[in-house]
């Protein structure tokens, strides 16, 4: 059963989704203490795996030398600033979202799909924009996975054995228990990642607890999480600019 009464941070935190709690048998995980050594560990990890993240400001530069290269320069010229509209309006409101956690996003529609398909577009057609996707792809699901690896010291209620190496679960390990707790949701009728997002959650936020939390404060209790994969915030507005065409050239 989830965790009622807060456990000190020096102490082990049982803990069971949430999400999972009504049923007959949930499973129900022990997460370790939180120390120096374990987030040095997970920062080895993500050494270990090769993550490397670009930023947006990267991506969208790559993106539109992708572009200029393809379709030359008349019909980039053409379509960049379609584009940089739509960034510029989603940026804009990732700032206005932080004031108003419910600003609904509006975009026109048409303009959003082809943008959409033409993002994808470029990463068949220009390879250096498909490795910086495929890197950050990687990056963001090792991130996701590690303070599981991490953090997770047993479970109960689940078949899934699980593998450790140096004393914490490996990655692959967390990707298997991951897919083991979706699996469970689907056989039990319930909305698939939430146990996974719920569990994510609650290891990472006790994995990096301050230095004064990890003395004095209460283990954080497991609350309600967005899943981990869920799309950035997209921004208000509707640019009167036409959508740009999604055909590129084939490829050298």
């Amino acid at each position: 059963m989830p965790q009622d009464i807060p456990l000190e941070a020096s102490e082990r935190l049982a803990f069971t989704p949430e999400c999972l709690a009504n049923l007959a048998t949930p499973p129900s995980f022990v997460l370790r203490t939180p120390t120096p050594r374990d987030k040095r560990f997970q920062r080895r990890l993500l050494n270990e795996e090769g993550v490397l993240q670009h930023s947006q400001e990267a991506m969208r530069a790559e993106m539109l030398a992708g572009l200029k290269a393809l379709w030359g320069e008349e019909p980039f010229g053409r379509h960049e600033p379609v584009l940089r509209q739509y960034w510029e309006t989603l940026d804009q409101f990732a700032l206005q979202q932080r004031d108003d956690p419910d600003l609904e996003w509006s975009y026109d529609a048409e303009i959003e799909r082809a943008i959409e398909r033409l993002e994808i577009d470029v990463s068949q057609n220009w390879p250096g924009y498909a490795r910086m996707r495929a890197d950050n792809l990687h990056a963001a699901e090792v991130l996701e996975l590690s303070p599981v690896a991490v953090m997770v010291e047993r479970w109960s209620g689940l078949s899934l054995v699980g593998q450790f190496e140096r004393g914490h679960l490996t990655i692959d390990s967390a990707a298997e228990l991951r897919e083991a707790l979706t699996s469970l949701e689907a056989r039990e009728g319930l909305k698939r990642g939430m146990a996974w997002a719920q569990l994510f959650i609650t290891a990472s936020k006790r994995m990096f607890l301050s230095e004064d939390e990890e003395k004095n404060s209460a283990a954080p209790s497991p609350s309600e999480p967005a899943p981990p994969n869920s799309k950035a915030a997209k921004a208000r507005g509707t640019s009167p600019a036409s959508a740009p065409s999604t055909e590129t050239p084939a490829s050298a």
